[in-house]
C-alpha cells in the first residue's frame, strides 16, 4: 500500500516535487529477477567473471548499509567516500580498486540500461511529465547516477542531485542531502514533496527535514490510485 505524509490535499500544490529514482521510477523487483537472468547468462558464456559477480554483491551490501563500515563520516565528500568504498570491498574481496570501479561501473551502471525501459513505471513518469506542464519543479534525488538511467526511461526532470555531489557528500537516510536540494532550490520544507520507494531511505530523509512524502507501493493497481491525487 502507497504510504502518503502529505499537509497538502494535491501534489499539484507544492512547488516543487523530489523524486527517488530506483525502485521509484521503475518497479525494481521484476527488474532485478530480470537481472540476476542476465547476470547468470554472462557467468554462464563468461566463466571467469564468477569474481566480478563476488565483488557486486560485496559492494551492494557495503553500499547500502556504509553507515556501519564507514570510519570517516566526517569527510562530507562523496567523491572521496566512493574512493572508500570501493578501496573497502577491494580489501575484502583481495583486487585492486580499479577493479572495484570497473566492475561496478560496467555490471551496475551500464549493463542495466538496456533493461530499464520495459519496467519503467508510467503512472510516476505521466505525473513528472504533468507536474512539468504545469511549471512544478521536477527533482531527481538518489544514491546512485541518474542520468543515463532517466535516458533509457525517457523520463525528464528539471534538475538532477545525486549523493556524489559534492555540496551532498552522504547517503540517504541523512536528511543533509534534501536540506540542500532545499537551500539551493529556495524552498521552504512545506513547499516540496518527496516520493520514493523506501521509508527507511526516502521517508526518513524527509522526515528529517520536516518535509512530506509519499512512499509508492510496489504494486503497480496501488500506484495507480496515486493518479487521483496528482491535481
Amino acid at each position: 500500500m502507497n504510504r502518503i505524509h502529505m499537509r497538502k490535499e494535491k501534489i499539484a500544490q507544492y512547488k516543487a516535487v523530489i523524486f527517488d529514482l530506483d525502485g521509484t521510477l521503475y518497479y525494481q523487483n521484476p527488474f532485478r529477477l530480470r537481472m540476476a537472468c542476465w547476470l547468470l547468462g554472462y557467468l554462464v558464456r563468461h566463466p571467469s567473471s564468477l569474481k566480478d559477480m563476488l565483488i557486486i554483491k560485496k559492494y551492494r551490501k557495503v553500499r547500502e548499509n556504509w553507515e556501519k563500515y564507514d570510519t570517516a563520516p566526517e569527510t562530507g565528500n562523496m567523491q572521496e567516500l566512493d574512493g572508500r568504498q570501493y578501496a573497502y570491498v577491494a580489501e575484502k574481496m583481495k583486487v585492486t580498486s580499479e577493479r572495484v570501479r570497473k566492475t561496478v561501473t560496467f555490471f551496475m551502471l551500464e549493463a542495466p540500461l538496456k533493461l530499464l525501459p520495459g519496467y519503467r513505471d508510467n503512472v510516476l513518469a505521466d505525473m513528472i511529465k504533468e507536474l512539468r506542464n504545469h511549471k512544478i519543479t521536477v527533482i531527481i534525488y538518489s544514491d546512485y547516477p541518474v542520468q543515463d538511467k532517466l535516458k533509457a526511461l525517457r523520463i525528464k526532470a528539471d534538475i538532477c542531485y545525486t549523493s556524489s555531489d559534492r555540496q551532498i557528500g552522504c547517503m540517504k537516510p541523512d536528511p543533509k542531502g534534501i536540506g540542500v536540494i532545499l537551500r539551493e532550490r529556495n524552498l521552504s520544507n512545506t513547499e516540496a514533496l518527496m516520493i520514493g520507494d523506501r521509508y527507511e531511505k526516502d521517508g526518513l530523509a524527509a522526515q528529517g527535514n520536516d518535509m512530506d512524502y509519499i512512499i509508492v507501493s510496489k504494486k503497480k493497481k496501488e500506484r495507480e490510485l496515486l493518479r487521483d491525487l496528482l491535481a
